[in-house]
């Protein structure tokens, strides 16, 4: 009743299946190279622009050539990759959207889309235009669609690529992308030197001040004791410096006292303090001489000559005086910056000589210390403010990295969509999901086609195959051709459903029971059943027909017969009154008027055939439960060689499963392309479970023409 899985693929039975399911493949390839041509008719074409760029992954130092640094493959290839991200970064595509005021153009600027177009269509209102951020980051994002940013390989070549319905566009932004990297770099660079010498900056204040403050400790240390120094190294001329020091210091000091004092006259206007202050003359006789006019000035008549002639007087000699105030300050400062110069250079002497001379111990100690220190300062100094001049000149002199080797090219031919890739993928793809399809339809949704296909579903043997059979003639039954065209591929092929059966059975006393049924309506199971009892009685076997579809009997109208009642009536009207079988078998044989009525012998056969005789109007799986059926079936095997029951379907009706357990061997019956997979499936389960092990299952595909399947399920449900 099963069969062993198989463990290979037999490619016979998937060559049959693709031949047989050919169509199916071929409207799926249609399918696909249809919708492939739609789209190559509809897409917009696109052009691919393409710049390439070549980028050193070593820093270049034009004011030092030789400073390569240290580098290897790792590094290389991290700078390279950063160098790919930064050319995708939003800075440079916002620079390129800027240079080329992409945000006004059609291709990335506001668009209405179709949403918005069944909008207007249907007299809504649309939203305001992006504007500001919102129209930045709308055209940013279709920028970032159309760039392709990729490096070659394991070259140090990098694809800068634009796509966009028109070619020269595609070239601009190609070629703008690539330029505003390479701009960017060098700006990037150059901003970095600058703000490394900002920071810098900074630091070499600071540095400065500590240089001031060591050397400014060592003199004062010097200065302070340059008396007590000559002492101790018995330097007489020393010690004469170190007067002479102290006397410069205490004159610059009082000059610097004079300088504040005149200052601060010579602000105020008090020139007479100044005068008098710096010591000169001719500026004291013109104050004199200005007050004097100033008297006159006030003693005089208010607009007399005498009057505006004082007045012309005094003005022009206060601007006299103004002259010779500036003139007598410039030269107290002066005379204070020489005494200052003269201090230092007489410090840088004492200094010299200081270190010149033969001094203790500590005293070298003390004073190599603050040189030292000193010396420190002065390094750090230097160090500083070389590279701040250098960053200077980098900041000048900066280039990038990177060089366009290619600029992109007005493209003449559209990128996208590819013809040949289209096509060619719809061609694979259509056959791919043809083939899924067939198989999907061949082993789950389908129905079934052929005898392989059936044994591969339903793990039990394929009894007989039922050839197709063309008929001009309406109202013949086709289970008349097993009388009289008893040549025919159709009676053959019952004979040999008969020999599946009988091998399935094996020897067996008494009658043997055979139940025919279907997954479905409509699959051939009453012409079957009827066939296949007139091959039984035509072998010579006391056959005897059961129409037990209850829901839907037909055989009755295969022999032409309308009976006055049929064994549905029978069975309710004996429910409540037990016979025992071999006593409705003599009813039957004996010619019972009871039984008469609906069991009549088959015209063409010497078979009997107990009839049904319209659709139950109740259900009918409660009369095939009674005593009675069960007795008249086992009153049948002691009177007959075979049995054949019809019943109804099994995945629409309960019945079958009732009549299952009482019989030895099942027909079920599969009408090609009618019942899904699924339903021969249930069936199939349903007979396993229903005969417990102890019935033999034989299916049979049926090929003929017949009844469609038109009516369904319902039929079995109600009348």
């Amino acid at each position: 009743m099963t069969r062993d899985n198989q463990e290979f693929i037999d490619l016979r039975d998937v060559v049959a299946v693709l031949r047989r399911r050919n169509r199916l493949i071929g409207l799926t390839l249609f399918v696909f190279l249809t919708v492939a041509f739609v789209y190559l008719t509809a897409a917009t074409p696109l052009y691919t622009a393409r710049a390439l760029i070549r980028i050193d992954p070593q820093e270049t130092n034009l004011l030092d050539p030789s400073d390569t640094g240290v580098s290897n493959a790792s590094v290389e290839a991290t700078r390279l990759e950063t160098e790919v991200e930064i050319l995708k970064s939003s800075n440079i595509g916002l620079q390129t959207i800027t240079s080329l005021d992409l945000e006004q153009s059609e291709e990335f600027g506001p668009s209405v889309s179709l949403a918005d177009q069944f909008k207007v269509t249907f007299g809504f209102d649309l939203p305001a235009p992006p504007s500001g951020s919102d129209l930045t980051n709308l055209t940013l994002s279709k920028f970032n669609d159309a760039l392709s940013v990729r490096r070659l390989g394991l070259t140090y070549i990098v694809s800068v690529e634009a796509t966009t319905p028109d070619p020269t566009l595609s070239a601009s932004i190609a070629n703008t992308h690539a330029a505003m990297y390479i701009q960017d770099q060098v700006t990037g660079r150059s901003e970095a030197s600058i703000a490394s010498r900002d920071v810098l900056q900074s630091q070499l204040q600071s540095a400065r001040g500590n240089l001031e403050q060591s050397n400014d400790t060592l003199r004062n240390y010097i200065e302070t004791n340059v008396i007590r120094l000559a002492d101790e190294a018995g330097n007489r001329e020393l010690a004469s410096i170190g007067r002479r020091l102290q006397n410069i210091t205490q004159q610059l000091s009082d000059f610097e006292d004079a300088v504040v004092i005149a200052q601060s006259a010579r602000d105020s206007g008090d020139w007479e303090t100044l005068a008098a202050q710096v010591g000169d003359d001719a500026l004291s006789n013109l104050e004199r001489q200005r007050v004097q006019l100033q008297q006159r000035l006030q003693a005089s008549q208010v607009g007399s000559d005498e009057a505006f002639d004082l007045s012309l007087g005094l003005a022009a000699l206060e601007g006299q005086i103004q002259e010779r105030g500036e003139q007598v300050f410039e030269r107290l400062e002066t005379q204070m910056l020489n005494t200052h110069d003269s201090r230092i250079a007489l410090l840088d002497e004492v200094q010299s000589t200081v270190l010149q001379s033969e001094l203790s111990a500590s005293t070298l100690a003390d004073i190599y210390s603050l040189q030292q220190e000193a010396g420190i300062a002065q390094r750090q100094y230097d160090q500083l403010l070389s590279r701040i001049r250098d960053l200077e000149t980098q900041s000048v002199l900066q280039v990038a990295n990177s060089r366009v080797v290619s600029d992109a090219m007005v493209p003449s031919s559209p990128a996208l969509p590819n013809r040949k890739v289209v096509f060619a993928l719809a061609l694979v793809a259509g056959v791919t999901f043809g083939i899924g399809f067939a198989f999907l339809k061949e082993l789950y949704f389908g129905g079934i086609t052929s005898a392989s296909q059936l044994q591969n579903i339903i793990p039990t043997q394929v009894g007989g195959i039922i050839p197709k059979v063309n008929s001009s003639n309406v109202k013949e039954v086709l289970a008349d051709r097993i009388v009289n065209d008893p040549m025919s591929p159709f009676a053959e092929s019952f004979r040999k459903l008969r020999a599946s059966i009988d091998e399935e059975i094996g020897e067996k006393k008494g009658g043997r029971v055979i139940m025919v049924t279907s997954a479905i309506p409509a699959e051939g199971k009453s012409t079957t059943a009827l066939s296949l009892a007139r091959v039984y009685a035509a072998a010579g076997k006391l056959t005897l027909l059961v129409d037990a579809d209850l829901r839907n009997p037909s055989v009755h109208s295969f022999l032409g017969v309308e009976p006055e009642s049929g064994l549905l009536e029978y069975l309710i009207e004996h429910s409540g009154r037990s016979q025992k079988g071999e006593r409705v078998t003599g009813e039957l044989l004996g010619g019972h008027s009871e039984v008469e009525q609906f069991y009549v012998v088959d015209p063409l056969t010497d078979g009997g055939v107990i009839l049904g005789r319209k659709k139950a109007h109740t259900p009918t799986d409660a009369p095939l439960q009674s005593d009675v059926f069960v007795e008249l079936i086992n009153g049948a095997r002691s009177s007959f060689d075979v049995i054949i029951i019809d019943t109804a379907p099994l995945v629409p009706v309960v019945d079958t499963r009732y009549v299952t357990p009482h019989v030895d061997a099942a027909v079920l019956c599969v009408r090609f392309g009618e019942a899904s997979q699924s339903e021969v499936r249930s069936a199939f389960e349903q007979l396993v479970k229903a005969g417990r092990g102890n019935v033999k299952l034989v299916t049979a595909l049926s090929c003929f023409e017949g009844r469609t399947r038109s009516y369904g399920y319902d039929g079995y449900y109600r009348s």
